[in-house]
């Protein structure tokens, strides 16, 4: 018996033409492009529609302008005239009036420069030039031969630390600093004493530039006596240190 082979199924079959698709999806986009068109023509506004814009006039003086409203059809309502403000004409800012403005950066460069001069005032070191350092933190040049009188050659003083208490403005320009210090002390240099703490008043001006320039030198001023009032009554502790004292404290 013999074998029929289906050679007609074997064969690939043809592509199908795509022409016509690609022929059909540009017709599709033009047709879309024209209307588009035809829609934008058809919603353009008029001349008739268009309102005509009138610029705005401006005169020299008087600073006031007048702004022109197009016209309105009839039966809108009435236009307004806009008259534009003045404008504000700014004073030249003085010294005094930006002192007032920053008063509380003034007043800390002023208690910096207080307790800078106080230092260097109450500070004596056989190996440094007692007025150069004062001259330079007060901005002062000292007469000639002013300087401390010392007990004994080897007479040393050093400032603890310093704290400005208060600054009062006592003119335009003008202030007065109270300082507290504390100061080790020692006539001999050798046996040191911590002396009890002090107030010291500076009186210093403010220049045009910023400047800081003291218009005297430090006086130690005689301690206000304070009356005591009695602890509030609180449960007391004692806390002891790494060293093992005992501190007193409050809850």
């Amino acid at each position: 018996m013999s074998e029929h082979l289906p050679w007609e199924q074997l064969t690939i079959p043809p592509q199908p033409d795509r022409k016509l698709l690609i022929y059909g999806v540009a017709a599709g986009l033009i047709v879309v492009v024209l209307g588009m068109v035809v829609f934008r023509h058809i919603n353009r506004p008029t001349a008739s529609d268009l309102v005509p814009v009138t610029p705005i006039a401006v005169a020299a003086e008087p600073l006031a302008t007048t702004t022109t409203i197009p016209h309105v059809a009839d039966g809108g309502p009435v236009p307004a005239t806009v008259a534009l403000a003045e404008p504000e004409v700014t004073a030249r800012i003085s010294e005094a009036d930006l002192m007032a403005v920053d008063r509380e950066g003034t007043e800390r460069t002023v208690a910096g420069t207080a307790e800078w001069l106080v230092l260097e005032f109450f500070t004596i070191d056989p190996s440094e030039v007692w007025t150069e350092r004062v001259e330079a933190a007060s901005g002062l040049r000292l007469p000639d031969g002013v300087a401390p009188e010392l007990s004994g050659a080897g007479t040393v003083s050093y400032v603890e630390w310093t704290r400005t208490r208060s600054v009062t403005q006592t003119g335009p320009d003008t202030y007065r600093a109270r300082v507290l210090i504390r100061r080790l002390v020692a006539p001999d240099g050798i046996g040191f004493r911590r002396l009890p703490v002090e107030r010291v008043d500076v009186d210093l001006r403010v220049e045009q530039d910023g400047e800081v320039r003291a218009l005297s030198l430090p006086e130690l001023a005689t301690p206000a006596e304070t009356e005591l009032i009695p602890l509030p009554e609180t449960e007391l502790v004692w806390v002891v240190d790494s060293t093992g004292i005992g501190w007193p404290m409050t809850r």
